[in-house]
């Protein structure tokens, strides 16, 4: 077996190639969404001149939206077919309905891949689980190469969600999960992650010793730039909104889902306890939806300096990181995300912020090293508030700070240097032919 390419090393063009992941939002969403791993993949692969087919979901995940009520299969004008299985709808991220919805699309995968050209080649997200397993099986029934891309240590972080009774409870369907990773594993081609400790821990949780194949690409944002005029419409946007830069305020921010694995109602208590003097210096923007949602804009109905956007598109994104002097990254320290560098690390430090964390850990560890964090006692209010007042007291630095961070993301973070990679891997599985049963009997020959 040969060794993966080299950086820069190009495989045969016009290649099929199937990206299966349902939790990401579509370019044509409401909203004009921000694209994330899977839709960036997809786009620069079929510019790579490929055949691509992206395997989603008829439930945007985000905004908890049916987009279609049956299994639909499209061609996109970005290049690539798009294929939508069917779920039910469900209202909460922790949830049976999301279960559900969960093995109803990897029953539509198994129904509709076989009647599909086979691919030469498959990129799956982890989680769900239900549906990377239905990816692998079909990989290994049809001798195809699979990447499974681990970007959640499920189902071992179902202890953060349950406890007592419901832990107990939980068990018969835990261990159902942890067989399905086991397999998952072993009858990958290459497992990926988002960072060397998600690699890890799934070859650890499946068995297998790690091989040349098996490695991280970090989550990196889309480098390709929004459109002027949806830039000068968001500008407009922020305008309106009073989040103006140069003004005698400290401007902070986050953008995301406003799930419970969420520290952000300690931030925004924080913001609520801060004295009035502070109050008028500071802007907290929090962009998003999710199920803290309404708790938090109760917490802060009555703050001016505290502002609740929603959704926002992904030009209004990029206008606001431009007008900010940091972000915030309000993670628990759960056991995934200690080894993990959320989306929102290498998203701030390309717009040159330095960025505010109670979490520990590979991001805390990374910041430390090079002065970019500002951090606070996670769970902590007080602890929260006066690490605000220290960002506000600290703007004399933010110059020095925004050339800093955009060293640290072109360095660990570059989207381009990164899916590039990311393609190279999949184009060299593709060219070699390396399947899961080839790699299975190289194990087997080993032992």
């Amino acid at each position: 077996m040969r060794n993966p390419p080299d950086i820069g090393q190009k495989s045969e063009p016009d290649m099929r190639i199937w990206l299966v992941n349902t939790g990401e939002e579509i370019p044509s969403d409401t909203g004009r969404p921000r694209l994330l791993r899977t839709g960036i993949m997809a786009e620069r692969l079929a510019r790579r001149g490929h055949q691509v087919t992206w395997w989603n979901s008829t439930v945007n995940h985000q905004r908890k939206e049916q987009r279609a009520s049956t299994t639909t299969i499209a061609d996109r004008p970005e290049g690539y077919k798009l294929v939508l299985l069917h779920g039910r709808l469900y209202a909460k991220n922790v949830s049976i309905g999301r279960i559900v919805s969960q093995v109803q699309n990897a029953r539509e995968f198994a129904r509709i891949a076989p009647t599909l050209p086979r691919p030469d080649v498959i990129l799956c997200g982890y989680p769900p689980i239900e549906l990377a397993e239905a990816a692998v099986r079909f990989a290994r029934s049809n001798s195809v190469p699979v990447a499974v891309d681990f970007r959640d240590m499920w189902p071992d972080i179902i202890a953060e969600y349950v406890s007592g009774l419901g832990r107990f409870a939980a068990m018969p369907a835990v261990a159902y999960w942890s067989r399905s990773l086991r397999y998952t594993v072993r009858n990958a081609t290459a497992i990926l992650g988002v960072t060397d400790g998600f690699v890890d821990w799934a070859l650890r949780r499946g068995g297998r010793p790690r091989g040349p194949l098996d490695r991280a690409f970090h989550l990196a944002i889309n480098p390709t730039p929004p459109a002027q005029s949806d830039v000068y419409d968001a500008e407009r946007f922020w305008d309106e909104m009073g989040i103006v830069s140069g003004r005698e305020q400290t401007i902070g921010c986050f953008a995301g889902t406003l799930s419970h694995r969420l520290d952000i109602k300690t931030l925004v208590q924080a913001a609520v306890q801060l004295p009035e003097t502070d109050k008028q210096t500071l802007k907290l923007v929090i962009c998003g939806k999710g199920d803290q949602d309404d708790e938090l804009r109760a917490l802060g109905r009555k703050e001016k300096h505290i502002v609740f956007a929603g959704w926002r598109t992904a030009a209004e994104i990029h206008v606001l990181l431009r007008r900010c002097h940091y972000g915030a990254v309000p993670y628990f320290s759960t056991s995934d995300f200690v080894v993990h560098y959320p989306n929102k690390v290498g998203e701030y430090l390309g717009a040159g912020l330095p960025i505010m964390t109670g979490l520990t850990g590979q991001v805390r560890s990374l910041l430390k090293a090079r002065g970019l964090g500002y951090f606070y006692n996670e769970g902590d209010v007080a602890s929260a508030a006066r690490c605000l007042q220290l960002i506000s007291a600290d703007r004399s630095s933010f110059e020095t700070k925004q050339r800093m961070a955009r060293e640290v993301y072109k360095e660990l973070f570059d989207p381009q240097q990164i899916y590039d990679n990311f393609c190279e891997l999949l184009e060299h599985l593709a060219s070699e032919g390396l399947c899961n049963n080839n790699i299975a009997s190289d194990r087997a020959a080993a032992l």
